[in-house]
């Protein structure tokens, strides 16, 4: 059985170290080796699990799409646990009705109702947490408390934008370009000769990396172009043919 593993975390949630990316890949990848699957696709969103459009959750549709390409019989959506898919039953409820494949790690195979139940459960909480947000946010202003952050640390980091940027460019290529350089040597890449044929090279990559749930720095899905662009500024090592 083939297993899309779909991880979900906001940026509350990511500060106060809850269930982070590693502790879900983690369960997800135990559950797979259990069940003597196989990893076919990872997708990662940071954003809120009330929050299930397309726009706001745009991973989470492509492992749905995914799976329906693929074919409920060979493939299934694997997630650490029912709310780290969505705090919206309404959605999950859809997404039952549609007969969407889904497995929680750990129980491979849930019941409607068990899905029903911890999904209301999981919306009850989201509401909870919404609710106690405002009321704080209310008390503070009322006691005179200037929301937001200070303009000094506001001036502060905008100064130093460019400098994270750069930093941060410089680990996202220091983290792709193993990746980059065993896919390019995999497919048998040409980096140079004939210009289509060294567009067919950046076109087969990019697709894997998508097909991988890879994104840009930017967060982009990979087109040619950005492969083009991460091997000459990379100066990635590959074995010409």
């Amino acid at each position: 059985m083939l297993y899309i593993t779909y991880l979900r975390v906001s940026t509350k949630e990511q500060r106060d170290s809850g269930l982070g990316i590693e502790a879900q890949r983690a369960l997800v990848m135990d559950h797979i080796k259990q069940h003597k699957g196989e990893l076919h696709a990872e997708f990662i969103d940071y954003e809120s699990g009330k929050k299930v459009s397309v726009d706001q959750r745009p991973q989470l549709h492509r492992a749905l799409a995914l799976i329906k390409d693929i074919g409920s019989l060979k493939c299934k959506l694997l997630i650490a646990r029912t709310d780290r898919l969505a705090r919206d039953l309404f959605f999950i409820s859809g997404l039952l009705k549609n007969q969407v494949p889904l497995v929680v790690a750990g129980h491979e195979h849930k019941s409607k109702l068990e899905w029903q139940i911890e999904a209301m459960m999981a919306e009850h909480e989201a509401d909870l947490i919404s609710r106690r947000t405002k009321e704080a946010l209310a008390a503070a202003k009322a006691r005179g408390v200037r929301l937001g952050a200070p303009l000094d640390k506001i001036n502060f980091a905008s100064a130093r934008g460019g400098e994270r940027l750069k930093q941060k460019a410089e680990l996202y290529r220091e983290k792709m370009m193993p990746i980059f350089e065993q896919l390019c040597n995999d497919i048998g890449f040409r980096k140079k000769g004939l210009k289509h044929k060294q567009t067919i090279s950046n076109k087969k990559v990019a697709e894997r990396l998508n097909q991988l749930g890879f994104k840009t720095m930017r967060g982009s899905f990979f087109k040619e172009v950005h492969v083009y662009n991460f091997i000459r500024t990379a100066n990635v090592k590959i074995k010409q043919l």
